[in-house]
C-alpha cells in the first residue's frame, strides 16, 4: 500500500469524516450566499446561515476528536504528526473562514450589479470544485501518496483562477461611481473574505505536497 499510514484506519476515517463535514458547510455557505446576492438577509438565507454555523460547530467536534488521536496514539513520528496536524488545521480553516463570511454580511446590505453577482458565483463554483479536489487528495493521503500529489497542482489552477476574477472585481469596483470610498472599502473586505477560502484550500493541498515530499526522501 502505498499510503502514508497504512496501520490507522481509525485516523483516515476521521480525516475523510472531517473533510466532507467541511464540504457540507461549504456547501450550505454556496447556498446562503446565492440567496443573499439575489435576495439579502430573508428568512431563507437566515437558514442556510445557521446551518453553516452549526456544521462548522461540527467540524470542529470531529478536529478535536482528531488532535486527540494524534495525541494518544503517538503512531507517528513527531515531524509527520505536526504535518498532519497542519493539513488539519488548514481545512478546519475553511469550514471558519466560510462562517466568517456570513457574519460579515448578515448585517449588510450590498449593492452588487448583475455582472458581479455572476463573477461572484462563479467564485462560489470554483470554490466548492477546489475543496472537492482537496477531499479526494485526503482521502488518497492514507491510501495511494502519489495519487494524492497529483491533485496539488489541480487545486492550484483553480486558485488562480478566482485570483483572476478577484481582480476583474476590484477592477470593476474601482470604476463605480455611484459608491462612496467607505463601501468600495466594504465591498473590497468581502472579496477578499471570499476568496481567503479558496487561498487556505490550497494552502492544505501545499501541506499534502509536503507530506508527500517527505515521504519520497
Amino acid at each position: 500500500m502505498n499510503g502514508i499510514v497504512n496501520k490507522t484506519g481509525e485516523l483516515a476515517d476521521l480525516y475523510n469524516k472531517h473533510a466532507l463535514k467541511v464540504l457540507d458547510c461549504l456547501k450550505e455557505f454556496d447556498k446562503a450566499l446565492n440567496i443573499y446576492l439575489e435576495d439579502g438577509t430573508t428568512d431563507e438565507f437566515k437558514k442556510f446561515a445557521h446551518n453553516v454555523h452549526s456544521i462548522e460547530t461540527e467540524a470542529d467536534d470531529l478536529r478535536r476528536e482528531i488532535v486527540q488521536l494524534l495525541i494518544e496514539k503517538r503512531f507517528l513520528v513527531p515531524n509527520t504528526r505536526r504535518d498532519f496536524m497542519n493539513l488539519l488545521k488548514f481545512t478546519d480553516k475553511a469550514a471558519d473562514y466560510a462562517e466568517g463570511t456570513l457574519d460579515f454580511i448578515i448585517l449588510k446590505s450590498m449593492d452588487v450589479t448583475d455582472e458581479g453577482k455572476a463573477k461572484i458565483k462563479k467564485i462560489l463554483e470554483l470554490t466548492i470544485e477546489q475543496y472537492n479536489l482537496l477531499v479526494e487528495a485526503i482521502e488518497y493521503v492514507f491510501k495511494d501518496i502519489h495519487q494524492a500529489f497529483s491533485y496539488v497542482e489541480k487545486i492550484a489552477d483553480i486558485e488562480s483562477d478566482i485570483d483572476l476574477i478577484e481582480t476583474e472585481l476590484i477592477n470593476m469596483l474601482a470604476a463605480r461611481d455611484d459608491l462612496s470610498f467607505a463601501l468600495k472599502i466594504l465591498y473590497r473586505d468581502f472579496l477578499t473574505r471570499l476568496t481567503d477560502i479558496s487561498d487556505i484550500i490550497e494552502d492544505s493541498a501545499d501541506e499534502i505536497e509536503l507530506i508527500v515530499a517527505l515521504r519520497r526522501v
